[in-house]
């Protein structure tokens, strides 16, 4: 999945939030299957390993700064999800599955965020999304969030605001979204929105 990244087209950026929904139900069950075994801080563990050797994000760290920004996001989005592994949906499920889903839906919303980037990337001018390809990859992957209820939505707002940052910041500096920028843009998104969920859950 790390080639959808790099080569994505007008016909293919919509399936992007499908790919998102993809890893994040791979971490989901990596981390019920483990959970029945081990505690849920070794289950959370094994769950981000696993997402991330099927997203296998491009644009690796290669400036000292950058390296640490990897290691502060990991650190922040361990201790997002072993909180939010206590998480109450507003619907029933069985036991050890809301994480799963919570999972699910900041990969889902994070990847579609990614085609936002994608439409200012001029390094591949001949690739333009439009703004239908757009609106349906954002649909698609916003959904699952609503399902949330509001901590879904807080999520979603706060990883939208996220992106958002990010592209006025690409604007600013003349720069396209490479790979890296589209990586980046796809762990922020995913951490705002854990974050964003985790802020509101104590409060529903």
């Amino acid at each position: 999945m790390r080639r959808f990244l790099v080569s994505v087209s007008p016909e293919t950026a919509v399936f992007a939030p499908l790919i998102g929904i993809v890893i994040g139900t791979f971490g989901g069950a990596v981390y019920w299957l483990a959970v029945q075994l081990w505690p849920t801080s070794v289950a959370v563990i094994l769950s981000m390993a696993a997402a991330a050797i099927l997203a296998e994000i491009p644009g690796g760290p290669t400036t000292r700064s950058e390296f640490l920004t990897r290691v502060f996001y990991l650190l922040i989005k361990y201790n997002a999800l072993m909180a939010l592994s206590a998480a109450k949906l507003p619907f029933a499920v069985p036991a050890n599955l809301a994480l799963g889903l919570i999972m699910i839906c900041g990969f889902a919303a994070s990847y579609a965020l990614i085609v936002a980037v994608i439409t200012i990337r001029p390094d591949k001018p001949a690739a333009r999304v439009s703004s239908g390809t757009l609106a349906l990859a954002l649909l698609v992957g916003f959904v699952p969030a609503a399902l949330l209820g509001i901590p879904g939505l807080i999520g979603l707002a706060a990883a939208i605001i996220a992106v958002m940052g990010i592209i006025v910041s690409l604007r600013y500096q003349g720069a396209g979204a490479s790979s890296a920028a589209l990586g980046m843009t796809q762990l922020g998104a995913e951490l705002c929105f854990y974050l964003g969920a985790l802020a509101s859950w104590s409060y529903v």
